[in-house]
C-alpha cells in the first residue's frame, strides 16, 4: 500500500476476504439497524478473526452526506448569487443519504449539534449489502 490512502483495487482485495456468512440473518435484502452493543466493525470482523482486515479498520475514509441533487441549466448556474436558494426535489421529511466512496451505506436525518450540522443515523444498509455494493 502506498501512502495513507488505499486504492480501489486494494479495498476490493480486502473486502473479498470477508466471508459470505457475514450477515446470514438478513437474507431478504432489507436494511436493518445495527444494535449499539455491537459495532459494525465487530459484526463484520470479529476481533482476532481476520488479522489483515483488522489492520485497516482505523484508516480514515471520506464520508459524504447527500441532501439532494438535481440538474440545472448553464443559465441558472451562471445566475447564482449570494442569497439564491437552490431547491431539490427531496422532501424535507425524507432521510439524507450517507455515502462512503460514492456508495450508499446509511440514511439519516439532519440535526444541529451546537453550531454544526450532523446526521442522526436512522437506517444502516446491512454490512453484507454494503460489501456487495462496494465490489
Amino acid at each position: 500500500m502506498s501512502g495513507s490512502m488505499l486504492s480501489q483495487a486494494e479495498i476490493d482485495a480486502l473486502l473479498a476476504q470477508i466471508p459470505a456468512s457475514v450477515d446470514e440473518e438478513n437474507q431478504d435484502g432489507r436494511s436493518k439497524l445495527i444494535q449499539p452493543q455491537q459495532t459494525a466493525s465487530e459484526k463484520i470482523v470479529p476481533p482476532g478473526s481476520h488479522p489483515n482486515l483488522e489492520r485497516i479498520l482505523d484508516i480514515p475514509l471520506q464520508v459524504k452526506v447527500t441532501l439532494g441533487q438535481g440538474a440545472r441549466s448553464v443559465k441558472d448556474v451562471l445566475n447564482l448569487m449570494p442569497g439564491a436558494i437552490v431547491e431539490f426535489e427531496r422532501n424535507v421529511s425524507e432521510p439524507v443519504d450517507i455515502m462512503l466512496n460514492g456508495k450508499l451505506i446509511a440514511r439519516g436525518e439532519v440535526v444541529v449539534v451546537e453550531e454544526h450540522f450532523g446526521v442522526r443515523v436512522t437506517q444502516i444498509i446491512s454490512p453484507l449489502e454494503r460489501v456487495r455494493k462496494m465490489v
